[in-house]
């Protein structure tokens, strides 16, 4: 009766590892991704309109240079190879849960790994690696999003 309350009690946290959990959120990434996919489609098959309306909204958060993203039936994808990688690697994050402490350095290293991605090739070290700039995407959705995963687990395991 007066020892310490099972309601503020935090969970046990994995601390060298991951577990999988299914959520609803995971569709949203997945959605996002499958629409940008979709674009070139859309414009072969000659639905303008929401090829364009789609096309215009991903310009805004993508830089969109077509030399940088995969193609299919005949044109580019709506978001480059790394933005497309970060969109499945976030429904992937949303999959895993982790500790906040493996989540916060697989974020780090993520970052480090796309910064020096994009430092040697502005050094002119290599060219445009679209399939390491998607991996490198992947890496930097999933991390980003199993550390907000991992952190409102956490808050809700004080609740």
């Amino acid at each position: 009766m007066f020892g310490t309350s099972n309601r503020f009690r935090l969970r046990p946290v994995m601390e060298h590892g991951f577990s999988f959990r299914w959520t609803w959120w995971t569709l949203l990434p997945l959605a996002l991704a499958s629409a940008a996919a979709a674009v070139p489609y859309l414009f072969a098959h000659d639905r303008l309109a929401i090829a364009l309306a789609l096309d215009r909204g991903f310009a805004l958060i993508c830089h969109q240079r077509s030399e940088r993203a995969f193609w299919l039936f005949g044109g580019a994808v709506a978001v480059c190879a790394r933005c497309l990688g970060i969109y499945l690697g976030a429904a992937v994050g949303l999959l895993l849960r982790t500790s906040r402490t493996i989540a916060l350095r697989a974020l780090m290293l993520a970052v480090a790994l796309n910064l020096a991605d994009a430092v040697t090739e502005l050094a002119g070290l290599h060219g445009n690696w679209l399939f390491v700039r998607f991996v490198l995407g992947l890496l930097l959705g999933s991390a980003a999003t199993l550390l907000i995963s991992s952190a409102t687990e956490s808050e809700l395991a004080i609740q």
